[in-house]
């Protein structure tokens, strides 16, 4: 989802902003008050001020900044349910970790870098987070991988959680290591080096 729309969403008057619109443009202030701020630092009313709405108009809609800031990254990332649709096991693999890539640079990765400040401080938080929306996006990895194995790309009982996992741990690593956009060769490179030579039938 382009934070982008920001923007332009909240340029026209809040009386107008009803349904699908204001709650896009509630999430877009979401993620630049995560990206600015941090979680700690993000407020009811920093969110309605940015988003030019009422707190009331948030607080019909989410109880606590908690259940906001779920719902807004969920909007914010991927789904879950699209998979990529490849001649390959290997292009779909890149083809994931490109959409993951291309996220993290953007100011939804900092948003994410924010929250990943708070792991030790605020665990039930994060516990939430997880559970909604890391694990759900981690999942995709196996579905593809399952896939593969139904059309005779990955061989049968190679796929497990760790290998799954593999792909989300390295942007993850690289991601928090350095700033700069993650590069397209290191996406091939992991699933080229690291991937494949598991799966292989």
């Amino acid at each position: 989802m382009a934070v982008e729309a920001l923007h332009t969403g909240s340029s026209a008057a809040p009386s107008r902003r009803r349904g699908k619109v204001l709650e896009q443009a509630i999430f877009d202030a979401v993620v630049e008050q995560l990206a600015t701020v941090g979680y700690a630092g993000l407020t009811m009313d920093a969110v309605a001020a940015t988003a030019r709405t009422s707190k009331a108009a948030i607080y019909r809609r989410w109880s606590n900044k908690a259940e906001l800031v779920v719902d807004a990254l969920d909007n914010a990332l991927p789904s879950p349910d699209e998979l990529p649709e490849r001649d390959s096991v290997r292009e779909e693999l890149i083809e994931l970790l490109r959409e993951k890539a291309d996220v993290l640079n953007s100011q939804v990765g900092r948003a994410v870098q924010s929250l990943l400040a708070e792991i030790d401080r605020d665990r039930p938080f994060m516990r939430l987070v997880d559970e909604r929306v890391f694990a759900p996006r981690q999942d995709v990895f196996r579905r593809i991988l399952e896939r593969g194995v139904a059309r005779g790309e990955v061989r049968k009982g190679s796929v497990s959680p760790l290998v799954a996992g593999i792909g989300p741990a390295m942007l993850v690593q690289r991601f928090l290591g350095d700033p700069s956009p993650v590069p397209h060769d290191l996406l091939v490179a992991v699933v080229d080096d690291l991937i494949l030579p598991l799966i292989r039938p």
